[in-house]
């Protein structure tokens, strides 16, 4: 395992918290390890849509849950590590231009926490202070 990766019985135990315990790890978890993880193939990231049909970008904290949420769907696809830096500099501006937003640590397809770019990098700025 990763040293950025956890068990799947830890990251059962993520998935099972309450909606803003999840996102607090997960912004807590990005700080610490520098990286987040996305879903897809070599060629592309999955996203996904909120019932309001806007595009949105789901991330989870580790590779594991990313794995649990995705694994088995389409042949070919697998978690994807983003060092947060990349991900804030070069993504983020991206993403803008697709008029997507972010859904934190997702699961079960649920997106319980979908935040704004502007969002996204406030948290994730403060996040990174506190680290």
């Amino acid at each position: 395992m990763a040293p950025d990766d956890i068990s799947r019985r830890e990251a059962e135990r993520l998935r099972g918290l309450a909606d803003d315990a999840r996102v607090a790890r997960t912004f807590e978890v990005l700080a610490d390890q520098g990286a987040l993880w996305v879903w897809g193939d070599e060629e592309e990231i999955l996203f996904t849509e909120d019932a309001r049909r806007n595009t949105l970008l789901p991330i989870w904290p580790y590779a594991t849950v990313a794995r649990l949420e995705n694994e088995g769907e389409v042949d070919g696809e697998h978690a994807i590590r983003i060092a947060v830096d990349v991900f804030l500099t070069e993504w983020l501006p991206q993403l803008k231009d697709d008029d997507a937003g972010i859904s934190i640590f997702p699961v079960e397809e649920t997106n319980t926490s979908v935040l704004t770019l502007d969002e996204f990098r406030s948290r994730m700025t403060a996040a990174l202070r506190l680290n």
